[in-house]
């Protein structure tokens, strides 16, 4: 058993069922490590594209990026003062500040004219050329100068205040590594290698298909029976928050015929997201809508709360999930299969959500026989973080997710965690990413 599958087994029993795509039975519940093992596997590479600079901000680098350059390219003062010889401060100090005769004012952008010698010393900017012959600068608060003399109150050790050629970055040292998501830091690393294009991942593009009869758009009134379509929205936002493009296709009523006709045109993008009509209702044909257009269903139902009514599979190569209707369960089941899919689709050298080890502020009542994702708020104390529920553990109370900082995992096999108990905690919303923690 490999590490992550061993890792899968300890935080969530044995296989509940088998893997379609492995010759299982379509239909049968299947262990949240393996639904997660059938998307990773499954997921293609985008192919990738060019950028300028500016534009690759959040976006996942394409390939490694070595530096062309040493990074700073010359020896250079980290703050405004003086450049001198150490040994000429060696016997300074406050009530006995060392003269040293004051050769020239070196700006940020000019050269040294001279070297710095015995008894002499250059004034200097940050970010100048140390002059030859310094070996430290003194900061400015430190001296007095006037009539072409500098009074030096500190003795200074070699190399104080002094940054070196390739301190950050020397000639042929990887800046970046492939799969990386680019943050401000990256952009600026880049830009000093004087970097103005930039090879990144194709963002995918990601269509909504929400549907249902019961459902309204923003805008419109409420009659008897009737929702806003929230999930377009939620799911939308989170598909722009991993770093995809999301095209949302309207609501779509359950009837067979504009159910086909809303996969058609989703099935040009490069992933396909829809929400409602995946249980087992009397008006629930998206399953076998899909099937009609070539889907190749490689699992249906997990053992899993919120979410257990899901499906994930293959159109040609684009993959489709069919989540929940439940507001909730869809956008739990988007953190869990839908991120993970999108960055090994960009690339990203890890896909996974950061998960943090915590103990329970109070019991927790899960669900035994399913592994549950407990909606809570995880604090940071002295003691390490501490977790508690949200409150109502409904698939239809969002806002459980809009106050909660974090999915709490509970193990099938158990009907409830006691107070102070260790458990492994989802963080949401985080742009960090780490190794699987199922």
């Amino acid at each position: 058993m490999s590490g992550a599958n061993a890792r899968a087994a300890r935080h969530f029993g044995s296989p509940a069922g088998l893997n379609a795509a492995q010759g299982g039975t379509v239909g049968a519940v299947i262990s949240v490590h393996e639904a997660l093992d059938a998307v990773r596997t499954a997921v293609p590479r985008l192919g990738s594209e060019q950028v300028v600079l500016p534009a690759a901000h959040r976006r996942v680098l394409a390939e490694s990026v070595a530096a062309t350059r040493d990074v700073p390219p010359f020896r250079n003062s980290a703050m405004d003062g003086y450049a001198v010889r150490t040994v000429d401060t060696r016997q300074a100090g406050p009530s006995a500040p060392v003269a040293l005769r004051i050769l020239e004012t070196i700006a940020a952008g000019s050269m040294p004219q001279q070297a710095v010698v015995s008894g002499t010393a250059a004034k200097i900017m940050t970010g100048s050329p140390v002059p030859d012959g310094a070996d430290a600068v003194v900061r400015l608060e430190d001296t007095e100068g006037h009539d072409g003399v500098v009074h030096v109150r500190v003795a200074v050790a070699p190399g104080a205040n002094v940054r070196e050629a390739g301190e950050d970055l020397r000639t042929g040292e990887t800046a970046l590594g492939a799969g990386r998501l680019l943050r401000p830091a990256d952009i600026g690393l880049l830009a000093s290698l004087g970097i103005a294009v930039v090879h990144v991942a194709r963002r995918p593009r990601v269509a909504i298909v929400a549907t249902g009869d019961e459902l309204v758009d923003l805008g419109e009134p409420l009659g008897p029976g009737q929702i806003v379509n929230s999930n377009a929205y939620t799911l939308a936002a989170a598909v722009e928050e991993v770093g995809a493009i999301p095209v949302i296709l309207g609501i779509v009523r359950d009837q067979p015929d504009r159910i086909r006709a809303a996969f058609t045109e989703a099935f040009t993008a490069d992933v396909v997201l829809s929400t409602g009509g995946v249980s087992v209702g009397s008006f629930d044909f998206v399953r076998r809508t899909l099937a009609e257009l070539g889907y190749q269903e490689r699992f249906w139902k997990v053992a899993q709360k919120p979410g257990k009514p899901l499906t994930f599979g293959l159109r040609d190569r684009t993959p489709v999930f069919g989540l929940p209707g439940n507001p909730v369960s869809s956008l739990v089941c988007f953190y869990l299969y839908v991120a993970p899919a999108l960055r090994a689709m960009m690339g990203t050298d890890r896909i996974y959500p950061p998960t943090v080890a915590a103990r329970t502020d109070e019991p927790v009542k899960t669900s035994a026989g399913f592994t549950e994702f407990v909606r809570c708020i995880v604090e940071s104390r002295d003691s390490g973080y501490r977790v508690r529920p949200t409150g109502s553990q409904s698939s239809g109370v969002l806002r459980s997710l809009s106050i909660g900082d974090g999915l709490l995992i509970a193990p099938p096999g158990q009907a409830s965690i006691a107070a102070g108990t260790p458990v492994r905690v989802i963080l949401l919303g985080s742009d960090s990413t780490g190794d699987p923690p199922f």
